[in-house]
């Protein structure tokens, strides 16, 4: 989500007025997410789902503030996985603020869409299939719990826009059961029935002081037990056991989608074998590279291990999978923090610097690297040295394309290589 927020970004360092933006070319980058523009009064002012467009996040009180946050933060931020009110399904949000502080820009995504098995899992239904089982059960009711206790009430999946008000005795169980994070139980009498309520909490998300406090959750079930008097402990244990199975299954569910969100792009985007950035990857940083000031010039290195096949020939591919391991290590700590290099593949990498003003800061650059690549590596017992060739070109306009600079660098590097070949 991060990295589609970054195209959000670079979209608004080239129009700062996100209504004039296409959405529906923006969301073409990213079909699986719906993409939402947050001005600084807290207002959705344009937005790929016409439904929530003028929504107006300031009349909440706790939400708004943890936005207004975010909103002057200037950083990337996430929410954890939430509960839909009106589908009973699992959503997830980001958000990303402008430097300036202007505008938050807010992106969803239905995980049911992009993992279809959880396409089917409702929570309110599956509540309703239980109640309609087991003949002593009355009722199962999901409560939405803010920090302002007031914000207490009855979720109901026909009615996702409000909360049904609750009593003040049920409120005071509600937080007692968030806070503690214990299940709290009573039983009474109602109407000539002998009744038992079970607070359940889940979707809990921390303590008081974390930021995500507000929206939390707590399950209620209450028992009609006028009948069942008799067996009532056994069947009680019995039904608490499925329910708790159930919000098992649905935490799990959540703990896995939000694995694969977070690491399915990684796995797209990285070389499995050394970690670092992969050419569709490095694609993407030079794109993002291509915004910037009028002044400033990016350069791509093309970088060739020099004789690694002997390597591989002499000691056997593992160690030299293990060689190629060591050297990303060494180019990711020899290039500057705002430098990206990627394994393009064999033992080939490519290294981008942005904000390169000439070509002796990048032969600078290059020295560098050639030292720390011929420093001699210790591998299972054995010493092996080997140096490598490299190449360059820098973009001078925005026009430069990725592949164009590749082969122009790649060039320069064989003509280094020849030449070394021609000393030898």
């Amino acid at each position: 989500m991060e990295e589609n927020s970054q195209i959000l970004l670079a979209e608004y360092a080239e129009n700062q007025d996100p209504i004039s933006w296409n959405l529906t070319e923006l969301k073409a980058q990213m079909p699986d997410y719906e993409i939402y523009i947050i001005n600084d009064q807290l207002k959705i002012i344009s937005t790929t789902l016409k439904a929530d467009l003028g929504m107006d996040f300031s009349q909440y009180r706790e939400f708004s503030k943890l936005l207004y946050s975010r909103l002057k933060s200037g950083r990337f931020a996430a929410d954890k996985l939430d509960l839909a009110q009106n589908t009973g399904l699992i959503n997830k949000y980001s958000y990303q603020a402008t430097s300036d502080g202007r505008y938050l820009f807010e992106l969803s995504i239905d995980i049911s869409k992009r993992f279809p098995i959880l396409g089917d899992f409702n929570i309110f239904a599956k509540a309703e299939e239980l109640v309609h089982k087991y003949e002593q059960l009355r009722s199962i009711n999901f409560y939405k719990f803010g920090q302002d206790s007031n914000r207490v009430g009855i979720l109901k999946s026909s009615n996702p826009d409000e909360l049904e008000p609750v009593s003040a005795k049920v409120k005071a169980v509600i937080k007692k059961t968030v806070l503690e994070n214990k299940i709290q139980n009573s039983s009474f009498k109602e109407n000539d029935y002998q009744v038992t309520d079970f607070y359940l909490p889940f979707l809990v998300k921390g303590e008081e002081t974390d930021s995500e406090w507000w929206n939390s959750f707590v399950v209620r079930v209450r028992y009609d037990n006028q009948n069942l008097l008799n067996e009532l402990s056994q069947e009680r244990k019995n039904i608490i056991f499925k329910i708790i199975i159930v919000l098992i299954s649905f935490i799990i569910f959540s703990m896995i989608m939000h694995y694969f969100i977070k690491n399915t792009e990684t796995i797209a985007y990285h070389d499995c074998l050394t970690g670092l950035p992969n050419r569709q990857a490095f694609q993407e940083y030079f794109n993002q590279s291509n915004i910037r000031k009028a002044k400033e010039k990016t350069a791509i290195l093309y970088l060739d291990l020099d004789r690694f096949k002997e390597i591989n020939d002499n000691y056997g591919h593992e160690i030299g999978d293990k060689l190629l391991q060591i050297v990303a290590g060494r180019l990711k700590n020899s290039i500057r923090p705002k430098d990206k290099v990627s394994r393009i593949g064999g033992d080939e990498f490519t290294i981008l610097l942005p904000n390169i003003k000439n070509s002796e800061d990048v032969e600078i650059i290059i020295d560098k690297i050639e030292d720390i690549i011929s420093e001699p590596y210790q591998i299972d017992g054995h010493k092996i040295n080997i140096s490598c060739s490299i190449g360059y070109s820098i973009a001078n306009n925005t026009a430069d394309s990725l592949k164009k600079l590749l082969n122009k660098a790649d060039k320069a590097m064989y003509e280094i290589k020849s030449e070394k070949n021609k000393m030898e």
